[in-house]
């Protein structure tokens, strides 16, 4: 198959010339040059994407992909989602850019609206940002501003972006040691309820949440300190780290307790949000309903386009009004604030994102996927640990299931068999060890049907 021919997003893989192939290892060669190789992820030759559709990317050489990561999840509808392409169109024809926080537009107010409907009664303010990076800082500075307080509580495993901000409550391996003395002290560490690795090192039949109670004992002694802390961020699926699931009493409780301190609590839904997992927002269903009283959404909510959002009660919102500059300056806002195109390209794909049979597709997919990936782990004794939440998903692979060592040799040649047959995952986990799934949320069962196949065969073959 040549890149001029046509698409429609449900083919399976094929590859032409093992990947990557000659015209994606010139293309990269070229990109080293130029781009600079301290930030690229690997030493190997990448495969260059041509284009895509739905669930299926193209290379350079032609080769077909089924793409099992949606860009990190922000192809929340696919690649090159018609709907999306045809409202960024017509908006282009009419207004490309805003001026930032002075002047509103047309398609801004409406997607506000729309994001402030969403949030309901207690998440009905709405500031707009480019990035999930972005939005969290935002939700960050709005904590402070309504607090007074600096410092945050922050989870064992959280990741939460890489600008400064955020990279400060990240706790993923490695990616704040270059900085590590630029990085203000920010974050008050805690353990998250990972409970195939519990952070208390117990083996239970069933997590009663010791973690929680360990890490409020942690928070109040903060609280009684000097510097205490003001808010709490959480991710209610920690992402990066291979969706690592908590109890589903794990949010109630911490809403009780954060709100008995008076702290506030952040949810980040940058990657669970937008009906990832199912619901709309995961804290609706894995949460059990406990409302926080900020939210950051970001990735799928765009369908492809860079935009994100901090959804709050009105009381915290307001709160910035305490910190306009006498000249009218806004404290907060950036030169791309609510860009018309991404406003545009964000209405259109929530009002599919947000359709019943959208929600009943990734339930259904999301669950026929997890008992694919069930499976294997009864047939193949190195994968350790499946977890699932909708069109969310990863296996932990380990040397042997009793000590649950992280294999992450293994992982990355998995990895490699994947690409080799046209299957696109990502690795993930604290210890390199897990390989994560983002689907498009549009994925047929065909597929996902092919991915396991595929999968069975790589774990077979190492």
């Amino acid at each position: 198959m040549s890149a001029r021919e046509r698409l429609d997003g449900t083919e399976l893989p094929r590859i032409v010339v093992p990947p990557p192939g000659p015209r994606s290892r010139a293309a990269a060669r070229r990109l080293r040059r130029r781009e600079g190789s301290a930030i690229w992820g690997s030493e190997e030759a990448p495969i260059v994407w041509s284009r895509g559709r739905g669930s299926v990317v193209l290379d350079l050489d032609g080769n077909r992909y089924l793409d099992l990561t949606a860009g990190f999840g922000v192809l929340s509808l696919g690649h090159a989602a018609p709907e999306v392409a045809r409202a960024v169109s017509a908006q282009s024809r009419k207004l490309t850019q805003g001026l930032g926080d002075l002047m509103p537009h047309e398609t801004r107010e409406k997607l506000v609206r729309r994001l402030a409907a969403l949030g309901g009664r207690s998440l009905g303010r709405v500031l707009l940002a480019s990035t999930g990076a972005e939005a969290v800082e935002l939700a960050l500075k709005t904590a402070h501003v309504a607090t007074g307080r600096r410092r945050v509580v922050s989870f064992t495993g959280a990741y939460h972006g890489q600008s400064y901000g955020a990279l400060a409550v990240t706790d993923y391996p490695g990616l704040g040691a270059p900085f590590a003395r630029q990085i203000p002290d920010l974050a008050i560490r805690v353990p998250f309820p990972y409970e195939y690795r519990c952070p208390l090192a117990r083996r239970c039949g069933r997590c009663d949440l010791a973690c929680l109670d360990s890490a409020f004992e942690i928070v109040d002694r903060e609280l009684r300190g000097p510097d205490p802390p003001g808010a709490v961020i959480v991710e209610p699926v920690q992402g990066r780290s291979g969706c690592v699931l908590p109890p589903r009493d794990f949010l109630p409780r911490l809403r009780a307790l954060t709100r008995e301190r008076g702290l506030i609590l952040i949810l980040d839904e940058v990657m669970t949000g937008a009906g990832r997992t199912g619901p709309f927002w995961a804290w609706e269903q894995i949460g059990e309903g406990a409302v926080p009283d900020l939210l950051v959404t970001g990735k799928g909510i765009g369908g492809g386009v860079a935009i994100a959002a901090l959804l709050g009660s009105d009381a915290l919102m307001e709160s910035w009004r305490k910190h306009v500059l006498p000249s009218g300056e806004a404290p907060h806002s950036s030169t791309f604030y609510a860009h018309p195109l991404a406003c545009a390209g964000a209405l259109r794909a929530i009002e599919r994102l947000t359709e019943p049979e959208t929600r009943a597709h990734v339930e259904r997919t999301g669950a026929v996927f997890a008992a694919g990936l069930r499976s294997l782990q009864d047939g193949c004794p190195a994968v350790g640990d499946v977890r699932a939440a909708g069109l969310m998903a990863a296996i932990e692979l380990v040397r042997d299931r009793e000590s649950r060592t992280p294999a992450p040799a293994l992982t990355a040649a998995v990895l490699g068999a994947l690409l080799r047959e046209g299957v696109l995952a990502y690795p993930g986990g604290v210890h390199d060890n897990v390989i994560c799934f983002t689907p498009p949320l549009t994925i047929t069962e065909e597929q996902l049907g092919h991915t396991i196949v595929v999968l069975e065969a790589a774990l077979r073959e190492h």
